[in-house]
């Protein structure tokens, strides 16, 4: 992939001329100089490319090229870094100056002939008049999804029934209904049903439905829509649209454009569809919600589900079975079930399965083959699956292809932590410069770009909504898995194979082992690889062989001595490893080290070296399932990048500390009742004032003992989420976060020590939006909307001795949803009580849910 290789090596100059100056002479910086120039413009014409329309080969052939000999340029480069490491700086410096020249004259000549090609190949890929134009995109997936998908009814009655009312409601100016979801959900079909509805038929003066696709020509388009209202051609595309328009004139229309994929197409057709006031509606099916925005934001898109478990099985088995003539016998409607469950809700493998069993037997042994192996059968049994949703991926812009096939390198089924997804993507280089953003935020953007593709799927959400973790659907894992290995992105191995996949020599960067790894000679071939994730560990992992390794995960084998051999890799950006021995020797040499995720069972905490304090690049530290202590920085020595930590001890939290990191963003700190002093529980607390920038804080206390929190102590006004577990917080005391102005969630576990809440109208939480009390001994507690303005959710667990919920919650005119578990019966009731007191007013927005409330 040339864009991964041109941004990596980019990134590799700036960083190496940046922050390793004594390395370099002023002959070797201006060659540094040169190759980040062409470097740059590789950049722009790669992301032109992937803007441009016709999967052109002579371009294709170029990326190869520039992927090619900026790979070997960044090998070699890297290689000598790490062996630089071990030499004084006149050797590094003549090391550096007689690297460079070769590949200084290469790229050169390499840039000259892409600067060549590039402007003979403009037209070709859909620079000019886009009238004009043969903007072609990969297949038409009306061409290839020749499934009979129109036929689902499964489903979709809620959806028609949604669509139907958009149609035939309110307003009467022209309205745009976007239709979205991923490919094979069933976008056309939902937009047929409503198209040939008899009310909507008869609602319409004019229907007309346009196929776009990835591939179309205006002209044709001109001529589909022309087609359903008129017989009239006209020479020029001009002539066709002033003829739609004028045949549209006053009369209330309904447009369907199908399978619609650009901007571009939409602001060209939609100068031929009036705005007459009549009720006249547009229906747009697409995959891309950014389109969606762009046609109108303020029309609310429909977003398409998948199906359910029992609407899977009913789909499976109508096509199976038909749906009046045949039942499923007995002994194979529960391993059917399991069929339906594992092609989690898409209508679209849902057919192609059915369609594989409806040829096969119907016997137990045959269908139990199926639901061991559902994913392997739809890819076999037709690449139309995988041909639609490659669609999706065709059509992303360069800087996105590897962010979503890096998905791979997780197992099936994984539910993937965003914020870990974007730190690998930081530490793998795929991750562009934006003026005034971060690099998370960058990551960020990128995340949510791909979900609104309907690429990546949001799995769970936090208590106020954010999403939290992701993954994709095993047909779309499969097709990245197909692209990981074509592009030689990454190579993924998903059962015990019989060899070693490094034996191949496939010159593959990046590599995810599922479940275990291979003890051979294989591993003297992995110079060249960046990236390892081993999800399970067998064998003997050869340190030694991957000199140039960025990305080292290994989560869940036991190191019982630390591998002193992880401290020569010195371009290690990501590691997560699991060693109940001391690190002390870790960091010294891993100056490149961004984030550090390192678990700890060991009964004596581990020692974080001093040596932490000399990785600039550091972003995130977090050690899993113990506390650890920092020693205090020496004078002038900041981690300016440090952004996550967790879990640090109470003891470590002062103002020396929190000064030499000042950008933290999150923090989760653990004390010990043990330890910590009462008299200086307030200075600990009091330095988080010092983290300006700091959103996510978690505190609690560790042990069977409770610590009562000191009544004054300052906190960051920046905080957004506030979580305080097993402390003891006298509720007259609030006002040290009630005065937290930008305080969007708190979460309070064990934390009262007075059976008694009562906020006064001077308390207010401005901002806050959840709230969640668990564990308490609380019975009154007395509130309204003037405390909390603008709260959303409410969830109340094992609060046992609570009586009722403040009756002044109806008044809170933002309440979305009060949640109880193992609450008391009172409580329960008062929370009905409050919802049909809302309910008789005509207000059904809130949502209650009472589990377990017996008490």
């Amino acid at each position: 992939m040339a864009y991964v290789a041109v941004i990596s090596l980019l990134r590799t100059l700036e960083q190496l001329v940046q922050l390793q100056p004594h390395w370099i002479s002023a002959e070797t910086r201006i060659m540094a100089n040169s190759l980040l120039v062409s470097l740059e413009y590789f950049q722009n014409f790669l992301e032109n490319t992937s803007k441009r329309s016709q999967d052109h080969g002579q371009i294709k052939e170029l990326e190869r090229y520039i992927r090619t000999v900026v790979n070997e340029a960044e090998d070699v480069i890297e290689l000598k870094i790490y062996e630089i490491n071990q030499l004084d700086r006149m050797m590094a410096s003549k090391a550096l100056y007689e690297i460079l020249p070769p590949f200084v004259e290469k790229i050169d000549l390499l840039k000259r002939e892409v600067m060549e090609s590039s402007f003979s190949t403009d037209k070709i890929h859909g620079y000019g008049d886009p009238m004009n134009e043969n903007l072609q995109l990969g297949h038409s997936s009306r061409q290839v999804a020749n499934l009979n998908l129109e036929t689902i009814v499964v489903g979709l009655e809620d959806d028609l029934m949604i669509i139907k009312r958009r149609l035939t409601g309110p307003p009467s100016t022209r309205e745009i209904v976007p239709i979205l979801g991923m490919g094979g959900i069933g976008k056309t079909t939902l937009a047929k049903k409503a198209y040939d509805d008899s009310e909507i038929r008869h609602r319409f003066d004019v229907h007309v439905w346009v196929t776009v696709s990835q591939e179309y020509r205006i002209r044709d388009l001109l001529l589909g829509v022309l087609s359903c209202t008129s017989n009239e051609v006209k020479e020029t595309d001009d002539q066709l649209m002033d003829m739609i328009y004028k045949n549209l004139n006053r009369k209330r229309y309904l447009v369907v454009m199908d399978d619609i994929w650009s901007n571009d197409v939409w602001d060209l057709m939609t100068r031929t569809f009036p705005d007459d006031n009549n009720g006249s509606r547009i229906i747009l099916t697409s995959r891309l919600k950014d389109l969606a925005i762009h046609a109108d934001p303020d029309s609310p898109p429909h977003e398409m589900r998948l199906l359910s478990s029992d609407e899977s099985w009913k789909l499976l088995h109508d096509k199976v079975f038909g749906v009046e003539h045949e039942i499923c016998p007995p002994e194979l409607k529960d391993i059917g079930k399991q069929v339906a469950q594992k092609c989690q809700g898409l209508p679209l493998a849902l057919l192609v399965v059915a369609g594989y069993l409806s040829k096969i037997a119907r016997t137990p042994e045959s269908w139990g083959d199926v639901a061991k192996s559902v994913s392997k059968v739809v890819a076999h049994e037709s690449d139309i699956c995988l041909g639609v949703l490659a669609m999706s991926y065709n059509y992303l812009p360069n800087h996105l292809k590897p962010c979503f096939l890096y998905m791979g390198v997780f197992p099936e089924d994984s539910e993937v932590n965003i914020v870990t997804l974007i730190n690998l993507w930081v530490s793998e280089g795929f991750l562009g410069k934006e003026r005034l953003k971060s690099m998370e935020q960058v990551g960020r953007d990128c995340w949510e770009d791909l979900v609104s593709r309907h690429l990546i799927m949001v799995r769970k959400r936090r208590f106020n909504g954010e999403a939290r973790t992701c993954g994709v659907h095993d047909l779309v894992r499969d097709l990245i898995l197909r692209e990981a290995e074509k592009e030689m992105f990454l190579q993924v191995t998903r059962t015990h194979e019989a060899t070693n996949p490094l034996a191949k020599k496939l010159h593959v960067r990046r590599y995810s082992f599922h479940p275990y790894i291979y003890e051979d000679d294989c591993w003297e071939e992995s110079s060249f690889i960046r990236t390892v994730h081993l999800r399970g560990f067998g064998g003997f992992f050869h340190f030694e062989h991957f000199k140039l390794l960025r990305v080292l995960v290994i989560p869940y084998y036991e190191f019982r001595d630390f591998p002193l051999e992880i401290t020569e890799l010195v371009h290690l950006r990501y590691l997560q490893f699991w060693c109940n021995d001391d690190i002390y020797q870790l960091v010294s040499k891993l100056y490149n080290l961004q984030t550090f995720i390192f678990r700890h069972e060991a009964l004596k905490p581990p020692t974080i070296p001093e040596t932490i304090w000399e990785m600039k690049h550091l972003r995130h530290l977090q050690v899993v399932k113990r506390v650890f202590s920092l020693a205090i920085p020496k004078s002038g020595f900041k981690l300016e990048n440090l952004e996550g930590l967790s879990c640090l001890n109470l003891s470590s939290c002062t103002y020396e500390m929190f000064s030499a990191i000042p950008n933290l963003k999150r923090l989760k700190i653990h004390g010990n009742w043990r330890e910590c002093k009462r008299e200086k529980i307030s200075q600990h607390l009091d330095s988080l004032s010092c983290l300006k920038e700091l959103e996510i804080l978690k505190f609690r206390y560790q042990g069977a003992y409770r610590r009562q929190l000191p009544r004054k102590f300052s906190l960051p006004t920046s905080l957004k989420r506030l979580t305080l577990t097993n402390t003891l917080f006298p509720p007259e005391d609030m006002t040290n976060i009630t005065m937290l102005p930008n305080l969007e969630v708190l979460k309070m576990k064990d934390v009262f020590d007075s059976d008694e809440w009562r906020l006064n109208d001077e308390e207010i939480f401005s901002q806050l939006k959840f709230l969640l009390i668990s564990v308490t001994f609380l019975r009154h507690w007395e509130a309204g909307s003037v405390n909390f303005p603008k709260l959303q959710r409410v969830v109340l667990r094992s609060c046992i001795g609570l009586e009722e919920i403040p009756k002044d919650f109806g008044e809170i005119y933002s309440l979305e949803s009060i949640e109880l578990y193992d609450c008391s019966m009172s409580a329960a009731k008062s929370v009905e009580e409050l919802q049909e007191e809302q309910e008789s007013m005509g207000n059904d927005c809130l949502s209650v849910v009472i589990n377990n409330c017996v008490y």
